[in-house]
């Protein structure tokens, strides 16, 4: 299970069946990567050779190539992700562009140094200290750590966002500490905590409709009606201010 959200506005109308409002959320989460890759200056700090880490399936190795002509490293952990990237690359056209690679994102295969490193939504899931220190050796000194993810502001979401996603969620204050210590600065961060509450509002809805309108396994509506549950209590910390999701830019000092 991978943490995801998406970026909806605020006037946004749910589409009133359940495919449009599939497509509803994958373009939101495409609205998520172009807003991230316009913060981030994509232009001018991820036209050359990025890492990728924690890629999922490539979506945004492949956004990155096709977008910008970005040579992307895309890191997995999982090793059949590593045959379906490759696949979805070459669906894309940027197969020659895209090179998956298995491994751990604090010790990166190869000895390859980065123009660039993002992570989207993966950075919850590791080590800040130690992967910081990974980085350090691994981008070069004038290269950009770019991340979008989420964010502690109170201790209450922790356990819970921890124990549904199996990540370990931190603070705004451990990224800067893990990356100060490691030599880089913080440059730029943007809140869009705002913009992607409604991601869950969808997606709970989603969930639902699937649940009521098709038949599912037990055991798929068991996991649908955990997830609508815990959504619920995740959307009550997003907008209760418990919860963050930002962009950053990181720099080597």
């Amino acid at each position: 299970m991978h943490f995801h959200t998406g970026l909806i506005e605020p006037d946004t109308v749910a589409a009133p069946d359940i495919e449009r409002l599939r497509r509803q959320l994958v373009a939101s989460q495409e609205k998520l990567l172009q807003e991230a890759a316009q913060f981030w200056d994509a232009k001018n700090h991820l036209q050359g050779v990025v890492l990728d880490v924690g890629c999922g399936l490539g979506g945004s190795s492949i956004f990155l190539a096709k977008e910008y002509g970005s040579n992307v490293f895309a890191l997995t952990n999982v090793p059949s992700h590593v045959e379906l990237i490759e696949r979805f690359a070459c669906q894309a056209g940027v197969v020659d562009k895209v090179t998956p690679i298995l491994g751990d994102a604090c010790a990166v295969p190869g000895s390859q140094i980065f123009d660039a490193a993002v992570a989207i939504e993966s950075s919850c899931y590791l080590d800040r200290k130690a992967w910081f220190q990974h980085l350090a050796q691994r981008v070069h000194s004038e290269g950009q750590v770019c991340i979008a993810d989420c964010f502690a502001m109170s201790d209450e979401i922790r356990e819970p966002f921890n124990s549904y996603w199996l990540t370990r969620i931190g603070t705004l204050e451990e990224y800067e500490r893990a990356s100060r210590a490691a030599g880089f600065t913080m440059e730029g961060m943007l809140d869009l905590t705002s913009k992607t509450g409604r991601f869950w509002e969808f997606s709970i809805l989603y969930s639902r409709r699937i649940l009521g309108a098709l038949t599912v396994s037990e055991q798929e509506a068991e996991r649908l009606r955990r997830s609508i549950k815990w959504q619920t209590q995740l959307l009550h910390f997003w907008n209760g201010g418990k919860i963050m999701c930002a962009l950053l830019r990181f720099s080597q000092t």
